[in-house]
């Protein structure tokens, strides 16, 4: 009788400890959430050079361009070639994912009618000493092929 009341106790203490742990990682966001801070227009204004050759220009006005992306949904025909367009952005956030900008473009050779959208997102907090303080960037809807990573240009 005594070792089934140890055996519940035990049970019942590793369950209340188990339900903190878990409470606890869910306040400090340890369990996937938001990683990085919300971006500000001045986060991501400027160009943006992606490691295979793509550029990303991001302008106060609203206005974005795209050029040389490899693997990008939007190329014409069904062969993933290199993409082209310009477009407008806004700030934006989805729940399950790391905080960005909304790109909608128009590619170039194609009817006005036909955007092309992708989410943009930005990764490491830029603040100077943090963990993971390197900020880099990359699009949301790929090929399937590695993600290119975008770094922000140093502006003058």
């Amino acid at each position: 009788m005594r070792d089934h009341n140890l055996a519940r106790t035990v049970t019942i203490v590793l369950g209340v400890l188990f339900g903190v742990l878990f409470l606890s990682a869910l306040a400090f966001g340890l369990l996937g959430g938001r990683s990085s801070p919300a971006p500000t227009e001045a986060d991501v204004i400027g160009t943006w050079q992606g490691d295979r050759g793509a550029r990303l220009e991001v302008t106060p006005d609203g206005r974005a361009r795209l050029s040389d992306a490899s693997g990008w949904k939007c190329a014409r025909g069904e062969k993933l070639e290199k993409f082209t367009g310009d477009g407008r952005w806004t700030l934006g956030h989805l729940p399950d994912e790391d905080p960005g900008i909304r790109v909608e473009f128009s590619p170039e050779g194609m009817p006005a009618v036909q955007d092309c959208n992708d989410w943009f997102l930005l990764h490491g907090t830029g603040r100077e000493g943090a963990a993971g303080d390197e900020v880099w960037a990359t699009f949301l809807s790929r090929d399937g092929s590695a993600a290119e990573r975008f770094r922000r240009a140093p502006t003058g």
